[in-house]
């Protein structure tokens, strides 16, 4: 055996060796990977065009929101957003929506819930009787009573009560009127009629079981006025940080979107003070503010001027001087707006009182061109005036809704010109203002909408005057 195997090796070594070769030769050999290609960088115009839509044009939380700002976060986990704009879209996409769809359904929710602990626990006064006389007895435990307000009233109660006896301790919760039914053939007399408010006598004890029974409606409604505060806060603070962020991005794309010149720091020169006093409660007191130019000193002159008649003319009609007890007030202060070297924006704020329930706020504005001292209407900013006012009535819509849950005046803002006549041009933004009762209750105050000149779809109709005076340097 051992002389085969030598015999057998010296042949057998090389054949294997020779196909462990040949094995090896026929398996292909790995194939070098090739690197990702680069992500294509988009353009700055293309992301501004993408951050425009999101921040002005789209619903805060809406689906539309989401999926855009998905997008853009796609884009830029890519590193396809150029790096002038990477920090700008990296802190919208981190941007939390708001909540106010949630806070105003919390909100109604807790209002139904302490209405209907309300409806179903009124409060009520027991002492509604007390000073009342026994007019007569109607029957072993029912008595006629002339309440303190002349009003007859029944009374139910087990007391022996005298003709003409003063009520002056008893306690007695009021009831419903039985209704008679006239298909039940229930007769119907003058002590059935809806003319006697019934009443019947309770104990101490008896009252304040029934104001413990109150216990849970009256918690209710304490919550709820916590809960008031609570979403009012939360949602003024949601919407700042919508703000917030819209004025951050807008002001990174707005210079990309639309050129605009440096606004100088002084446009009125002077501030002249236009007051009189014809009683303690019956004056006028106005600034105004003086550009020297004359035609546009003119304008503002005359806007004050009209105002001081009325004044007049009230204190004509009510009476003047010392006795006379009706208010009428009037004061009128101004705020400036520039856009650029050319547009001056002033708003007057109007507080007039008329001896009313309460104060009225108004608002005038005025747009110059300070160039050609030309006073620009609203029709002067665009080139299609009715799809512009349709757009603004369809921004404040959105905003309005937000802000207040619908409990708005849409005739207030739909899209006519005399809704949107108060304006200025605040730097890049065309700002409105609403007055009281115009768009809200008093009680919500003024409201205001702030719509930039680079809105995605308010820009191509931006008039090319009004797109002249805003590039002047």
């Amino acid at each position: 055996m051992r002389a085969l195997v030598r015999f057998a090796t010296p042949i057998l070594l090389p054949t294997l060796l020779c196909a462990c070769t040949l094995r090896g030769a026929t398996a292909p050999a790995p194939a070098p990977q090739q690197a990702a290609a680069p992500a294509a960088l988009l353009g700055e115009a293309e992301v501004c065009a993408a951050l425009n839509t999101l921040v002005n044009d789209t619903i805060p939380g809406s689906t539309d929101d989401a999926a855009r700002r998905a997008a853009l976060a796609k884009d830029l986990k890519g590193g396809r957003v150029p790096e002038s704009l990477s920090w700008t879209v990296s802190q919208t996409v981190a941007f939390n929506p708001p909540q106010l769809a949630r806070i105003w359904s919390e909100r109604q929710k807790a209002e139904g819930n302490a209405a209907a602990g309300y409806t179903a626990a009124p409060p009520q006064n027991y002492a509604q009787l007390k000073g009342g006389v026994v007019e007569r007895r109607l029957g072993p435990e029912l008595y006629l009573v002339r309440m303190t307000s002349g009003e007859s009233a029944l009374l139910s109660t087990s007391r022996k009560l005298r003709d003409g006896a003063r009520l002056n301790k008893l306690l007695a919760a009021e009831q419903s009127s039985p209704r008679p039914d006239k298909h039940n053939n229930d007769l119907v007399d003058e002590l059935s009629a809806d003319q006697f408010r019934r009443f019947v006598e309770i104990s101490r004890d008896e009252a304040r079981r029934r104001e413990t029974m109150r216990s849970p409606a009256l918690a209710g409604l304490r919550a709820l006025r916590g809960q008031d505060d609570a979403s009012e806060r939360a949602m003024a603070a949601d919407l700042a940080r919508v703000d917030t962020l819209t004025r951050e991005v807008n002001a990174v794309i707005s210079p990309r979107l639309l050129p605009q010149g440096t606004a100088p720091t002084v446009f009125i020169h002077n501030v002249r003070r236009m007051a009189k006093t014809f009683s303690q409660h019956q004056y006028y007191r106005y600034a105004l503010p003086v550009t020297d130019a004359p035609q546009v000193d003119a304008v503002l002159q005359g806007y004050l001027n009209e105002r001081r008649d009325d004044v007049q003319h009230l204190l004509r009609s009510t009476g003047v001087g010392h006795g006379r007890t009706r208010t009428n007030t009037d004061r009128i202060i101004f705020t400036t707006y520039t856009a650029s070297p050319r547009l001056l924006s002033i708003r007057f704020q109007e507080l007039r009182d008329t001896g009313g329930a309460h104060p009225n706020t108004t608002f005038a504005s005025f747009v110059f061109d300070m160039r050609t001292h030309r006073l620009l209407r609203l029709a002067d900013l665009f080139t299609d005036e009715p799809t512009a006012l349709k757009l603004l009535s369809e921004l404040a819509t959105r905003r309005l809704e937000m802000a207040l849950d619908g409990t708005t005046f849409p005739e207030g803002y739909a899209p006519r010109a005399e809704n949107f006549s108060v304006f200025v041009l605040d730097g890049a933004d065309l700002v409105f203002t609403f007055p009281p009762y115009q768009v809200a209750s008093y009680a919500q105050g003024p409201q205001t909408l702030r719509v930039p000149l680079c809105h995605p779809r308010l820009l191509p109709l931006l008039s090319p005057a009004l797109r002249e005076a805003l590039a002047t340097k």
